[in-house]
């Protein structure tokens, strides 16, 4: 064989081994196999969502996308009935997998249905033969598929739909007005309990359900469940009011005491009776007129001036510092639940938090509750209500409740650091 003809035929064999190896031998596998869908429907439209896909146990994490978010309540279990550890981007949740040969989703969603009048509508897309339970007493008036199977279980009817986009129109029945006005105001007079217990004069709000109570009593149940609904959210905006006109007054104190100690008493009389004013109304519960005085008397202490010197100097500054510091006694006082100042906690000692502990502990915890868990987790296990707040874009009344609702959990602990409430993670839930 010549030469030419042996370098051509090296060539080829050279070109065929490398397109050859350019060639995939195999699709890449999924991460995980659907198993079982179930969605549990209520009668409020909620959806508690129960999925089991298979994994791959030498993974140390599989991404698995779920439906219809946002996911409250979220808990993932093995398939030893361990749980296991997640995070959440959008509509998937990454899991921390390794050693997993099963993974069960369950949570409770709400973007799943949507009402118009009195017709309920599910809609969802599923990649696995999927089980619908209804609300108790609801009635399909029509699907998008023909179900594979239709029956009953525990009071509910079921049925259950091969994968794809999934629709199901279904009513419950006409609405119990009458149940629904008594719910209302049963949740309004325990909501306005709650925030008159820690000190809050609600008086508007508490206006408000009396009209509603009395609606309800002459069987006008709709306008009366209107009126309690109209109460909460009164109570609400009244605490927001509260927060502010109560900080507010704090500062006025903290300036007027500051005016004193620097000699500057000339203008601190109208501060002072603007402070004594503001504390007045805030214990009369006219929050709004409170701080409209506070801001008054900080207005007035911050621009008191040093008098010129005369031999009544020293007594007038004396006499002053002991108004403001009266002033601001005052008003710590008209807040019921306020503990005294505490000392300030060492935040240079690590203190490491064990969110899979309290997640087990609190599997009811909300969405919003378990974001707020993980960034005390992440700021050495603590934080003050105002980080919480600017962190998470809310109002002072939701982030009030939200703390509330951790501090009755028994998870975190409230310390008043001047006027600032800061919010620590027991140190039962420290690693």
């Amino acid at each position: 064989m010549s030469m030419g003809l042996m370098r051509r035929t090296f060539i080829f064999i050279v070109l065929l081994s490398l397109s050859i190896s350019t060639i995939p031998l195999s699709w890449a596998q999924e991460e995980y196999t659907p198993v079982s869908l179930t969605f549990t429907l209520y009668s409020d439209g909620t959806a508690r969502t129960e999925y089991l896909v298979e994994s791959d146990a030498l993974q140390a994490r599989v991404e698995v996308e779920l439906f219809g978010p946002p996911y409250n309540n979220l808990v993932i279990m093995d398939d030893e009935g361990n749980p296991l550890v997640h995070s959440t981007d959008e509509a998937n949740v990454t899991v921390d997998s390794l050693g997993a040969l099963e993974l069960t989703f369950t949570y409770i969603t709400m973007s799943l249905t949507t009402k118009e009048g009195i017709v309920w509508t599910f809609n969802v897309s599923t990649p696995v033969s999927t089980r619908i339970m209804l609300p108790e007493g609801a009635a399909i008036f029509d699907m998008s598929d023909i179900p594979t199977d239709i029956g009953m279980d525990g009071g509910r009817q079921y049925i259950v739909l091969e994968p794809g986009d999934l629709s199901v129109y279904y009513m419950i029945g006409l609405p119990d007005v009458e149940s629904e006005a008594q719910k209302a105001l049963t949740e309004a007079e325990s909501h306005l309990d709650e925030l008159e217990s820690t000190g809050y004069v609600l008086t508007e709000a508490r206006s408000i359900l009396s009209q509603a109570q009395s609606l309800y009593d002459s069987d006008q149940y709709v306008e009366s469940r209107n009126r309690a609904e109209l109460a909460v959210i009164t109570a609400d905006e009244t605490l927001e009011d509260a927060i502010i006109a109560y900080e507010d007054i704090g500062r006025a104190s903290e300036a007027v005491s500051q005016a004193s100690s620097d000699g500057r008493t000339e203008g601190l009389d109208e501060a002072q009776s603007s402070l004594e004013a503001a504390s007045t109304y805030y214990s009369e519960g006219d929050y709004a007129e409170a701080r409209t005085c506070a801001l008054q008397a900080y207005q007035h202490a911050v621009t008191a001036v040093a008098p010129k010197s005369n031999s009544l100097l020293y007594i007038g500054i004396l006499l002053l510092a002991g108004l403001g510091g009266g002033g601001y006694y005052y008003m710590q006082r008209i807040k019921a639940e306020g503990p005294p100042p505490d000392v300030p906690v060492d935040s240079s000692q690590l203190r490491e938090v064990n969110l899979d502990l309290i997640f087990w502990h609190n599997q009811d915890l909300r969405l919003e509750d378990k974001e707020v868990i993980r960034f005390l987790a992440e700021s050495n296990g603590e934080a003050f209500a105002s980080e919480i707040r600017d962190r998470f874009e809310i109002p002072r009344s939701s982030a009030w409740r939200l703390i509330r609702r951790l501090v009755n959990s028994g998870i975190v602990e409230e310390r008043k650091i001047g006027n600032q409430s800061l919010v620590r993670i027991k140190d039962e839930y420290l690693k």
